[in-house]
Formats: C-alpha cells, sequence, structure tokens
C-alpha cells in the first residue's frame, strides 16, 4: 500500500479514512487533524493552561507531545495509582517521556494519599472499575482547580468510550 500524499510505502493504514501515509505524512497528517479539531470545537486557546492526564500510553502521550509541539501551555498529570505489577512500568515510562521531551509534569501517588488501588479494592463488595474511575477524575479536577488550569484534557478516543460503554451494557444485564 502506498502512502496516500507522497506515494512512498505507507506503514499506517487508517481504514476509517480509506487511507494510508508513511510516517512522515501521518505525522502531518495527526498534527492538522489536532488543529482542526481544537479550533472546530473552539475548545482552547494558546493563553489556557493545560492539563493533560497522562496513563503512558501512546493516546495520552501523543496528545500531550501533540499540544505542546503547536505551542500550546502543557503539563503532564500522571495518577500512580499504587498497583505493584502496572504502577511503576506506567510511572516510569510517563517521566521518561516528559524528561525526553523536557515537558512538566505532575504526580500524585494514590499511596501516598492513602488510596493505593490494591487497599480500596479490599475494602469493597463491587467492580473496582468504576471506583477507581471516580477517585481518578476527581483528583484530575482537583489538581486542575487547585493550580489554575483552564482546561482538561485526556487522550480518550472513541474506541475507548466504546469499550466503556459496552462494559456497562454488560454490567447492567447481570
Amino acid at each position: 500500500m502506498k502512502c496516500r500524499i507522497c506515494k512512498r510505502e505507507a506503514c499506517v493504514a487508517l481504514r476509517s479514512h480509506n487511507t494510508a501515509f508513511c510516517a512522515e505524512c501521518f505525522l502531518a497528517f495527526f498534527a492538522r487533524q489536532v488543529s482542526r479539531g481544537i479550533e472546530m470545537f473552539n475548545l482552547f486557546t494558546k493563553e489556557d493552561r493545560i492539563l493533560v492526564a497522562l496513563s503512558g500510553g501512546k493516546d495520552s502521550l501523543a496528545l500531550m507531545l501533540e499540544l505542546a509541539k503547536q505551542g500550546y501551555d502543557v503539563t503532564g498529570l500522571h495518577l500512580d495509582l499504587g498497583i505493584p505489577a502496572s504502577s511503576p512500568k506506567a510511572r516510569a515510562a510517563v517521566e521518561r517521556f516528559c524528561q525526553k521531551w523536557q515537558l512538566k509534569l505532575h504526580i500524585v501517588s494514590f499511596e501516598e494519599e492513602g488510596l493505593a488501588i490494591p487497599e480500596v479494592k479490599a475494602k469493597l463488595r463491587r467492580p473496582i472499575c468504576s471506583v477507581c474511575g471516580s477517585i481518578k477524575r476527581y483528583y484530575f479536577n482537583k489538581v486542575a482547580l487547585d493550580e489554575h488550569y483552564t482546561v482538561l484534557a485526556t487522550g480518550h478516543n472513541l474506541d475507548d468510550e466504546v469499550a466503556r460503554l459496552f462494559s456497562n451494557t454488560l454490567r447492567w444485564a447481570c
């Protein structure tokens, strides 16, 4: 498959757009899509202070980097959930990323807050996912308000939202 723009070998295929791109052209396409989305929906301006929730996954990290490249005032927020198997890896990935790109980072440790997710889970009689999500949203909003950010951005995409809706639907049926 060939790149739609430069006709070199494509490495990214976007079925939703019925097209494909080489790496260089995809990055330009992605930057244009982000810029258009911000402008079309009047999401924020260069005067806003943007707090970007960073999980350590590709979506949130790509959002943070692209906003920084486009000249927005961004700071990352990583919530260390205190989950032994995964939290240290996610935190290290976020710290390395922010250091590499010289991006500001704020970290909240749930363990230090007395809310490590394994401990919270041990005290519940219901699925941890909804409780964890509520705690995370609380801290997103708390940090944004306490530190006077005007925008809170997440790297959620449509696949994330569909998965959450589907999961909730299955739980309602039980």
